[in-house]
């Protein structure tokens, strides 16, 4: 049984990343994103691929502490964690983290002047 204050914690995540007030930036691992809070800890997604697991892929909300050390993990496969939401947390984190809007307008700008 996941702790209420795991899902509590995953809440707030996903809605201050719907609203843009946490700063997501990539890393060197291409499915990796991290973001620093308050100056005393670290969140990362990640995407993590199954092989033939179903579903296939699992997304990791791990929360860090300034050391380094892991203070927690959520994960789509547990309970009080819907799937697409944290889905739908890792997109966002990707999106912003490798400006993708800002680029898509950019080529859509390139394209109307060919």
């Amino acid at each position: 049984m996941q702790n209420a204050k795991v899902v509590k914690l995953f809440e707030a995540v996903l809605a201050k990343t719907r609203s843009g007030k946490i700063r997501w930036s990539p890393t060197a691992a291409e499915s990796d994103y991290i973001a620093a809070i308050g100056g005393h800890f670290i969140l990362s997604i990640s995407e993590l691929e199954n092989g033939f697991a179903v579903p296939p892929e699992t997304y990791a909300l791990v929360l860090k502490d300034q050391d380094g050390r892991e203070l927690t993990r959520v994960q789509n496969v547990d309970e009080g964690i819907p799937s697409l939401d944290i889905r739908e947390l890792y997109e966002a984190a990707r999106r912003q983290a490798l400006h993708v809007d800002e680029k898509i307008d950019s080529l859509l700008e390139a394209l109307s002047k060919l």
